[in-house]
């Protein structure tokens, strides 16, 4: 799956359960890199939710971290479930 960077943020805070392919179990997202992409909405007011930044699709990072410590490729995530 291909995610854009303000979902692997949130991803990030909210810790979902994912399924990669070749393992039948849920994995538990722990976090990844998002360093220096950005994650944040612009030009939010009182008025305006803000729009998604440009670049959401560039640079973004290839491997996730479980809460376990173990590395896994975003690319290989084929289910998502949330963790509450």
């Amino acid at each position: 799956m291909k995610f854009p960077v303000i979902q692997l943020d949130n991803m990030n805070y909210s810790k979902p359960f994912v399924k990669v392919y070749g393992n039948d179990e849920w994995i538990q997202w722990g976090g990844c890199d998002l360093e220096g992409l950005p994650t944040e909405m612009v030009g939010v007011s009182m008025t305006s939710h803000g729009k998604i930044p440009k670049g959401q699709w560039d640079n973004l990072p290839e491997v996730f971290t479980s809460t376990k410590g173990v590395t896994y490729k975003i690319e290989d995530i084929c289910e998502l479930k949330s963790s509450e």
